[in-house]
């Protein structure tokens, strides 16, 4: 009965969690988002720089996103965590995500825009979101890659 009752405890001990992210059948897009400075802008800003997130957007066009940025040109000193509330919405074939706060460039309010279909896209740093570059940074001084999934 002892080993029974110990082989018992470790499968409640050893049973997985439920996801922390687990959003149900409320959850329309999930979107994971990264977007790096590169060669000349990386070295123009001090060593780089960049944002990661993923961001769940729910039917009632509210969601939220965790991530980080880093800015080391900003005065930052490397990655640092984003989290929050998201409001968004749907405009001829583009989503709009407004609320996602970038800490690591000096808590920078970007502008998220992203397809509306399901797929995986790849851009310049500056094609889905606002950043805030001075005017000797392009957009194309980096690369992003975008997922937009169910």
């Amino acid at each position: 009965m002892g080993a029974l009752a110990l082989a018992g405890g470790l499968a409640v001990v050893a049973a997985p969690a439920a996801a922390l992210a687990d959003y149900g059948s409320s959850a329309v897009y999930q979107i994971e988002l990264s977007a790096n400075l590169n060669g000349q802008a990386a070295q123009l800003l001090g060593g780089g720089g960049g944002a990661w997130l993923w961001i769940e957007l729910s039917r009632d066009h509210t969601g939220d996103y965790t991530g980080s940025d880093c800015g080391h040109g900003f005065g930052g000193t490397g990655a640092v965590a984003d989290s929050g509330s998201v409001t968004w919405s749907d405009n001829g074939g583009w989503l709009t995500i407004n609320g996602v706060v970038l800490n690591g460039l000096g808590s920078f309010p970007t502008t998220i825009t992203v397809p509306d279909v399901y797929h995986h896209y790849s851009g310049a740093v500056g094609t889905y979101l606002t950043l805030p570059f001075p005017p000797f940074v392009t957009q194309t001084m980096g690369s992003s890659q975008l997922t937009v999934a169910p």
